[in-house]
């Protein structure tokens, strides 16, 4: 039984040495035209498991194990450079929570999968730092040659996060490095808005100003059409009128009632012990895809292409609805990874 034990151990190590590496390999760019610039990028690796994957390659369906070329720090440092020659005076950095590729079943010729990930992204002057953005994804493929494909999306992930954070200037209060292991847990315990039941009635512009809980001054009065929907706020003061329009408001609370911005109109916005959330789906909140392709024939062709999004728009909407929580660092919507 020993002899066998050792003869097994010996053929597990024999296997791992001799498996092959896949490379993820960050091509071009990624140049920053957004509202912030930064002289250097820096990764903080916070994996709790460092592998990425191993996954079939090839017709022979080869294990090969998915690799950084050199480090998440290097690989993506260097591809920062390629594109950001002049910075500002604060640094870009990256904290990398979760990456992971996975194959699933085969149905016909493709093969699904899917690419796990999860970061976020803050701005650093001195020993402070102040969020950016967060990404937390699952994001899936059906391929013939799925593990190439999933290798070959993990810069456009990463690019996908260049690209929002910079678009957004930094927010909240400046932590330590020690409040960065969790972020999210810190923002959630001084926020304002998880220390009290009770919600203050007024209008929000943004996330951050209703989970703190600071309304726009004023006495806002709401104003509703026919049908009793919200269009805009109004307040009047010293001989002066100030209107908000409806699309410009994050949420707006009354009589201690939350209501969120969607699509379609207001939302009651529901909490409980995960957090906020609106009961709904895709349809209520995001508009169909157009067909530009339709746009292409003129007028005739803008018209078909209308009325074909509207028509997708109605069957969207008539999906199930469920549960959508409201991303507290982003405040954007948090849809389970399978929807």
């Amino acid at each position: 039984m020993k002899k066998l034990l050792q003869t097994a151990s010996l053929f597990i190590a024999i296997t791992v040495l001799s498996q092959g590496k896949e490379y993820i390999k960050f091509k071009g760019s990624i140049p920053n035209y957004g509202k912030e610039t930064y002289k250097t990028l820096t990764v903080i690796d916070q994996r709790e498991d460092k592998k990425i994957g191993i996954l079939p390659f090839g017709n022979q369906k080869e294990e090969k194990e998915v690799v950084f070329l050199t480090s998440p720090g290097n690989d993506l440092g260097n591809w920062y450079k390629k594109g950001n020659d002049e910075g500002g005076s604060a640094d870009l950095v990256l904290i990398l929570k979760r990456l992971k590729l996975s194959v699933g079943e085969t149905i016909g010729k493709n093969t699904s999968g899917s690419i796990d990930f999860s970061a976020q992204t803050f701005s650093k002057e001195g020993d402070q730092y102040r969020f950016l953005y967060k990404k937390d994804t699952v994001v899936t493929f059906n391929n013939k040659e799925i593990a190439e494909l999933l290798v070959k999306n993990v810069p456009n992930v990463f690019f996908d996060l260049f690209m929002r954070t910079y678009r957004k200037r930094p927010v909240g209060n400046a932590v330590s490095i020690n409040e960065l292991s969790d972020y999210e847990s810190f923002v959630r315990n001084n926020y304002a808005i998880y220390k009290s039941d009770q919600l203050k009635d007024g209008i929000y512009l943004d996330h951050v100003s209703f989970f703190n809980q600071t309304p726009e001054p004023g006495n806002y009065l709401l104003e509703r059409n026919e049908k009793g929907e919200v269009t805009k706020a109004l307040k009047e003061e010293n001989g002066k009128k100030n209107k908000i329009p409806a699309y410009k408001m994050f949420a707006y609370v009354e009589n201690g009632k939350a209501y969120k911005k969607g699509l379609s109109g207001f939302l009651d916005l529901n909490r409980n012990e995960k957090g906020f959330y609106v009961v709904s789906n895709r349809g209520y909140l995001f508009p169909a895809a157009s067909n530009n392709t339709l746009g292409m024939f003129g007028l005739i062709g803008g018209v078909a292409d209308a009325i074909q999004q509207g028509a997708e728009q109605k069957k969207m909407k008539k999906g199930d609805k469920f549960e959508i929580y409201i991303d507290l660092l982003t405040g954007e919507y948090d849809f389970p990874s399978e929807l």
